[in-house]
């Protein structure tokens, strides 16, 4: 494998550190690594472990740069070949991003901090196929305000080299530089530009006030470092010696941490710090969290030891700091330094780093987003239904678990939304004949998830299905309906357009017994299998409702007196038990406006889930959910969460019934917006009782309906590596 590093400059940072720190561990597994930047310091660091710079105007933002710097790097990508580029600042991102069509590469990037959103900056923002996030706050900042796949933002850590940063390092000659004898020494590392520079002005500030008690070394290069040379100056002649030194930027760091007794800064240097074994105080230009141990190690980790949004430091509260650390013992002093390495060496190895980044390479660099598909999926898709959504989601990556070098395209509303979102090639759904170009050149036409053969909204709608059908069909691609609910089809003629569309499939499973029912009575003589929702595989990740106790709703805009009938239920629920009601919406087109009533009207909380695990996991904690979405009760049954329907579609009954909460099976969770407001009411109480009962069903049940999921990818693998109509031969009529 062959990646290219970019970034703006390789001078003294956080992120610098990062990108020598991962290439040279990358190099040590074998990958060619390249780096691309302005240059700096950290070339030789580069060449020390035989990683090629490649030196272009990466740093500057005038268009005659950009066009230099996108033609050094047109041509080094054309020369080389790479098949991964990582981006690592957002204008080397955005070069990169323009040249990715034409060369083909996959293109990750990492975000090493939040950048002000300007909206033309924003806009022009690109953050690859996948991206990084070097803290969950990082990782969140991405998903509110940038329209990217939650599943596609990893977090990863700022790797530290725990050999470099050691307590065993000899830092004797840098303090014998220093004149510290007989004070602390107090070392501060940043870049040193009026925006980063908050915690440098305030520690000099801070010189002053501890009267000369300890010494401050602050290591780092920027257009703000005569500034403060010139406070420093104005401390060091009131104190009459040295407090302030400032050494500019330093390669051996390393050394300068080894001969300081505490440092203060914020970020990698922090880490760097901890690493070795130093007692630390996190403060930097965006925030103060005072000395690091137990109690503040998880907001560090939150914010990439970085604290944003606390309050800012100042000269006062952090010579209050360094005096109260100045006041421990030796054996504190050393418990506090030996926690911090500790913590370093557990969560934040060059290693751990580097899998997290390698994983990912590894993944995509196999990936096909054109050329001849070798799957064309069919849906309701790029319309923004969280339901159709998480189906499409599920089913490539469930396709590309099995087999990553397939080239799905898929069939879509938004197709540039559909190719960012999930790396796949994509056609307008309504570009008849690009759609029949890919259909001639497919091998399987997948007509994926949801309920697409029913006339209840609309004839159109099925009768475009049902060409797609056909001219798959014509063109000799395998057919596979795949986890499909049917129906209600009423009319006569569209019952039988169902049927020849199920005569013309290859395979056909289907998500519910209401429609393995109707299908057998069409075509018998098929081979029909029950399967179940992918949707059923999403896991759930930290819970974004931060309540203890709460119920879901989850409606849809439904019949005009259903809307007094529900308000009476969340009501009764609120009153009854306490619970916080909470509304997300799962299709904003129809459902947002229903929401934001809902919640006028009841108090309820809007809540918007950036990602369907985080969907499932607001559900996972909930005592009841109330849908009437289908992939509601879906995600409920992913989340092992006691449920109830309301609405009048029987493809929510018949679900119900199928994992053996519906009436059939004598437990009932499912209404029609048509019942009575006491008769909701009473059934709320019902699933609430029963609500252990209804978990331990459901938890039972996840293994096997998983297992179900699953077998659809592999089944479309084997459709496309050539079993032929043998695809359908290990199950019989809905048994595994």
């Amino acid at each position: 494998m062959k990646v290219l590093m970019v970034t703006m400059g390789m001078n003294i940072g956080g992120a610098e550190t990062h990108i020598v720190e991962l290439s040279a561990a990358l190099a040590a597994r074998g990958i060619e690594v390249f780096v691309a930047s302005s240059g700096g310091v950290y070339e030789t660091a580069l060449a020390k472990h035989g990683i090629p710079h490649v030196t272009l105007p990466l740093d500057k933002k005038n268009p005659r740069a950009l066009l230099s710097a996108r033609r050094g790097l047109a041509a080094l990508i054309e020369k080389e070949k790479f098949d991964i580029v990582h981006a690592h600042a957002r204008i080397p991102a955005f070069i990169c991003g323009t040249l990715q069509k034409k060369y083909g590469f996959r293109f990750v990037t990492t975000d090493h901090g939040v950048f002000r959103l300007d909206p033309v900056l924003k806009k022009l923002s690109n953050w690859g196929e996948y991206t990084f996030a070097v803290s969950e706050d990082i990782r969140r900042y991405l998903i509110e305000n940038y329209p990217l796949n939650p599943a596609h933002i990893v977090s990863t850590v700022n790797g530290i080299n725990t050999d470099t940063f050691s307590p065993s390092r000899d830092g004797s000659a840098v303090r014998e530089t220093l004149g510290a004898f007989g004070k602390k020494a107090v070392l501060h590392v940043s870049r040193l530009e009026k925006e980063s520079s908050v915690c440098a002005e305030a520690l000099i500030g801070a010189m002053e006030l501890l009267h000369g008690k300890a010494i401050l070394v602050i290591v780092g290069d920027g257009a703000y470092i005569d500034v403060l040379r010139r406070r420093a100056a104005s401390v060091n002649e009131r104190l009459g010696f040295s407090a302030v030194m400032l050494v500019g930027a330093r390669t051996d760091v390393a050394d300068y941490i080894a001969a300081c007794d505490l440092f203060v800064g914020p970020s990698r240097a922090a880490m760097e710090a901890m690493a070795s074994g130093k007692p630390t105080i996190i403060s930097g230009s965006q925030g103060h969290g005072g000395i690091f141990d137990e109690s503040i190690a998880a907001a560090a980790v939150a914010s990439n030891f970085c604290f944003r949004g606390a309050a800012l430091p100042t000269a006062e509260i952090l010579a209050a700091d360094i005096d109260r650390l100045m006041s421990y013992d030796a054996p504190a002093l050393e418990k506090l330094g030996a926690y911090a390495r500790e913590f370093i060496l557990q969560n934040y190895s060059v290693g751990k780093m580097t899998d997290s980044q390698l994983a990912v390479y590894e993944k995509i660099a196999a990936y096909r987003t054109d050329g001849d598909p070798d799957i064309m999926i069919c849906g309701y898709y790029g319309y923004g239904n969280a339901g159709d959504d998480s189906m499409l989601s599920c089913i490539v990556d469930g396709i590309r678990r099995i087999d990553p070098s397939l080239a799905i395209c898929v069939m879509s509303a938004c197709p540039e939304r559909t190719r960012a979102l999930y790396l796949v090639d994509a056609v307008n759904r309504f570009d008849l004949p690009a759609v029949l170009r890919k259909l001639e050149r497919t091998k399987l036409f997948l007509f994926g998830g949801g309920n697409l053969f029913q006339d209840k909204t609309s004839t159109h709608s099925l009768l475009y299905y049902v060409k797609m059908v056909g001219a798959a069909k014509r063109s000799g691609a395998k057919i596979m309906i795949y986890a499909n609910g049917i129906g209600p089809v009423t009319k006569t003629k569209n019952i039988y357009r169902v049927k020849e569309c199920l005569a013309a499939a290859d395979s056909i499973s289907l998500r519910d017994g209401y429609s393995f029912d109707f299908a057998k009575k069409l075509v018998p003589e098929k081979n029909i299998r029950l399967t179940f929702d992918p949707a059923v595989l999403i896991s759930p990740c930290e819970n974004p409702v931060g309540e203890e106790r709460y119920f879901v709703i989850l409606p849809k805009k439904n019949a005009p007196d259903a809307g007094e009938k529900l308000l009476r239920l969340i009501s009764h629920i609120q009153g009854k038990y306490g619970l916080r009601a909470f509304l997300i919406s799962m299709y904003d087109e129809e459902d947002l406006d229903y929401c934001r009533k809902l919640s006028a009207k009841t108090g309820a909380r809007l809540l918007r889930p950036a990602s369907d695990s985080e969907i499932v996991s607001a559900l996972a904690g909930a005592a009841l959910v109330i849908s009437s979405r289908l992939h509601g009760l879906i995600y409920a049954t992913a989340a092992a969460c006691p449920m109830m329907s309301f609405s009048d579609d029987v493809k929510l009954e018949s679900y119900l019934d199928y994992i053996g909460l519906g009436k059939k099976t004598g437990v009932s969770c499912s209404a029609d917006v048509y019942s009575e407001a006491e008769y909701l009411c009473m059934m709320a109480d019902r699933v609430l009782l029963d609500a252990d009962k209804i978990r331990e069903t459901l938890a039972a049940g996840l293994p096997m309906w998983r297992t179900l999921a699953e077998y659809e990818f592999s089944e479309a693998v084997r459709a496309v590596r050539g079993n032929g109509a043998e695809i359908l031969g290990e199950r019989k009529n809905g048994n595994v």
